[in-house]
């Protein structure tokens, strides 16, 4: 068992996202521009982390951790804060290990997030 699911993160926690509104339209807008935005913040935060770009890094992560957590992606809101807190220590070594598992929690966001718009 991983880190994220001993936390009790969720994937995707559709009641976050309904608790930002009572109109169902612009729930779904907005996690459909979540999902639209998410390959690009998880590109740029690789592309700094791998240049080793600690502010630019920082900003990427918190531009993640911000919408995943307004959003409800509980996986990628935790590896958010994981990174975000290695960051701030400017601990690149740490924070390259840590985002090793983004693709793959981006890649279940993603799917938890088309299946909760499908709905």
């Amino acid at each position: 068992m991983n880190e994220k699911h001993q936390a009790g993160a969720a994937v995707f926690d559709p009641c976050v996202v309904a608790d930002l509104t009572d109109d169902d339209m612009f729930a779904h807008v907005f996690v459909d521009k979540f999902r639209t935005l998410l390959p690009q913040r998880v590109r740029r935060i690789a592309t700094t982390l791998g240049e080793g770009d600690v502010d630019e890094a920082l900003d990427a992560v918190r531009s993640l951790k911000v919408s995943a957590c307004t959003v409800g992606a509980g996986e990628l809101c935790l590896l958010g804060r994981t990174l975000e807190a290695h960051l701030r220590r400017t601990d690149l070594a740490h924070a390259r290990i840590a985002v090793t598992g983004l693709a793959d929690d981006a890649h279940r966001a993603d799917e938890a997030l088309g299946a909760y718009l499908a709905a």
